[in-house]
């Protein structure tokens, strides 16, 4: 294994100039990135090509040229550049429409289909919970027992009901705040709200990162040799992250503390709560599919192997989006060190994927969902 150093200045600068991860099931393509070049065309950043340290920058439409795609990411590859795909948002969308499409199995349109109604049940929820956040502050005991049946039809009727009944109360045109509390809860439901009882699905992911950084981190803790410094240096990273990422929750739930007063100012407002989602979702990109990999090795061979996975795909926080005081930046793991481990001699095959490999991230992309 060889490490490299002193490489800070070939680091990506920005979340853009990072790219965005795409969940490829094509073995030398997973973990691709996804971003724009000097021109303005999409082009794909890929990691450990030829089992060498770096990465090759390819074209995005020369990809197919170049390597062989499975079916599924043939027509990936088409619709992030139909969509221009190039932030996590718009490329999640891009996969699970194709994953629907059923190329990568039916676990994966399975997974699909669930993550979808989720969003929509998410989107449901999150705008009842804002609803009933602005009741609290006329009615905070009526508020305390509507919030315990707003997963259901009935519930969620009975919060606009009382909604709209107090509108005076709150001095408030209830119909005209109705419709930008949707616009605010469409805005947010991928974080959620501190105060309500269902977790957006980035909050859960800044739960899960520090789940698996404890994890890695206790695992390289009770092992010696070159896994544990692997383990080591993951958990290094990602606890980083975690604390880059937990800022930014506490961020976002300061700002969105109160919808009343977001909701009163929206059009000021809106591009900020916007700015701090998207930043969110720039901060756990490529996280995902790391923990599933090390949650699904069991033992301690299949997390030897598992790091040997992890470790040279770890997304490092570009360096302007790390925080402004020179001192906390002193703990970030890439200062000094930045670095990828590589396996010496190891080579992706050549030809069609290797199905074994395309079924394991067919598998892992079908966990991710």
């Amino acid at each position: 294994m060889t490490r490299r150093r002193g490489l800070d200045h070939l680091l990506p600068s920005t979340f853009e100039e990072r790219g965005a991860t795409v969940p490829f099931t094509t073995p030398a393509l997973s973990m691709a990135r996804v971003r724009k070049d000097w021109r303005d065309r999409l082009e794909i950043v890929i990691g450990q090509f030829s089992g060498g340290p770096g990465a090759y920058v390819i074209p995005w439409a020369t990809v197919t040229e170049i390597i062989s795609l499975t079916s599924h990411d043939v027509l990936l590859h088409e619709k992030v550049l139909e969509r221009q795909a190039l932030d996590p948002h718009a490329v999640r969308m891009a996969a699970l429409e194709v994953a629907r499409s059923g190329l990568a199995g039916p676990d994966v349109v399975a997974g699909a289909a669930k993550a979808l109604a989720d969003d929509e049940e998410a989107k449901a929820l999150n705008q009842v919970v804002l609803i009933i956040k602005v009741i609290e502050e006329a009615e905070p005991k009526h508020a305390r027992n509507l919030m315990r049946d707003i997963r259901t039809p009935e519930g969620q009727d009975r919060v606009r009901e009382v909604f709209f009944s107090i509108g005076d109360r709150l001095n408030l045109d209830a119909k005209a705040f109705d419709q930008r509390l949707s616009d605010l809860g469409i805005a947010t439901y991928p974080v959620g709200t501190v105060w309500s009882p269902f977790d957006g699905r980035l909050r859960r992911l800044v739960r899960r990162l520090g789940e698996f950084a404890t994890s890695v981190g206790n695992w390289g803790l009770e092992h010696l040799g070159e896994g544990a410094e692997q383990a080591a240096f993951t958990a290094e990273v990602s606890a980083h992250s975690l604390k880059i990422a937990r800022e930014a929750l506490q961020r976002f739930d300061a700002v969105v503390g109160s919808p009343r007063q977001i909701v009163a100012d929206w059009e000021a407002r809106a591009s900020a709560v916007r700015r701090l989602v998207m930043r969110l979702a720039w901060l756990v990109d490529g996280w995902q599919p790391l923990i599933e990999t090390w949650f699904a090795a069991t033992e301690d061979d299949m997390r030897i192997d598992a790091l040997d996975y992890i470790v040279p795909r770890l997304p490092f926080i570009p360096v302007k989006e790390l925080e402004p005081d020179p001192a906390a930046n002193s703990t970030n793991p890439l200062f000094g060190k930045a670095g990828r481990w590589v396996k010496i001699n190891q080579d992706w095959k050549t030809g069609e994927p290797d199905p074994i490999l395309v079924r394991r991230l067919e598998a892992l992309r079908a966990r991710e969902l």
